[in-house]
């Protein structure tokens, strides 16, 4: 399915409708061009960018932190907060769609990328900090014994011993954060209404008529906004595989 979405990226839209599988009959290359051009796509892939690399970086600060103070410390209301997080994994996102809509529309956010980072950074939250914890539970408990007796505090422990040790997984998390907030399309194209901030995974909707769609100018769209995310896991696949498996190996 992707190589004939990136095969159709190369047709015209009568061949693509004829024959919607297959090779080109005309191999047609300035769609790229054209596509990347009409859809405001230099915009449209900066704003993804920015939006993206802010939810990483906060999502990351808070999980980080989350995920050690429930692995490792004991405190009242742990296991309700454990709860919390499975049971907000387990909702899907358009249960509150609606509410959040009217919530941001109240204080002034809808169509502002503030809205759109907000957002992510409370969706993205429970799955990977429980992936994180779950990561962090299988640290020794003597590396922290260890670390405290030679006169480290909590913060230090937690700076120097464990987020060094949690790389690799925080890594993947990353991955993870950049792939879903990259591809996500029903919050962006629902609170986001100027063109000048839409976000990449949107522009395609630029193509689409009421009456009739410019399939290739789609294929086009929705090849440029995967290519992307194709080569980040061409460049980091070992490392991503690695973070995600060095917390089951023991010994």
């Amino acid at each position: 399915p992707i190589l004939q979405v990136y095969l159709n990226s190369f047709r015209t839209d009568g061949d693509v409708k004829q024959k919607p599988f297959g090779l080109p009959a005309k191999w047609i290359f300035t769609n790229w061009a054209e596509t990347w051009k009409v859809g405001g796509y230099t915009t449209a892939f900066l704003n993804s960018l920015f939006i993206a690399a802010v939810v990483i970086a906060v999502v990351l600060f808070l999980i980080s932190m989350c995920a050690y103070a429930l692995s490792k410390m004991k405190f009242k209301g742990k296991g309700f907060l454990t709860g919390y997080f499975f049971v907000a994994i387990s909702l899907p996102g358009f249960l509150y769609i609606v509410p959040d809509y009217f919530m941001f529309n109240k204080i002034g956010l809808v169509n502002s990328r503030i809205s759109l980072i907000l957002i992510y950074i409370a969706m993205q939250i429970p799955f990977n900090m429980l992936l994180l914890r779950t990561y962090l539970a299988d640290i020794p408990g003597e590396l922290e014994e260890a670390a405290r007796v030679d006169g480290c505090s909590d913060a230090s422990v937690f700076f120097r011993i464990i987020l060094p040790i949690a790389k690799p997984m925080l890594f993947t998390i990353t991955i993870l954060i950049f792939v879903n907030v990259w591809n996500e399309f029903l919050w962006a194209n629902t609170f986001i209404a100027t063109d000048a901030l839409k976000p990449l995974a949107t522009r395609f909707v630029k193509f689409v008529g009421e009456y009739s769609s410019n399939m290739a100018r789609i294929y086009t769209a929705s090849a440029i906004t995967i290519t992307p995310i194709i080569v980040v896991y061409l460049l980091f696949s070992r490392r991503f595989i690695e973070g995600m498996t060095s917390g089951s190996v023991k010994g």
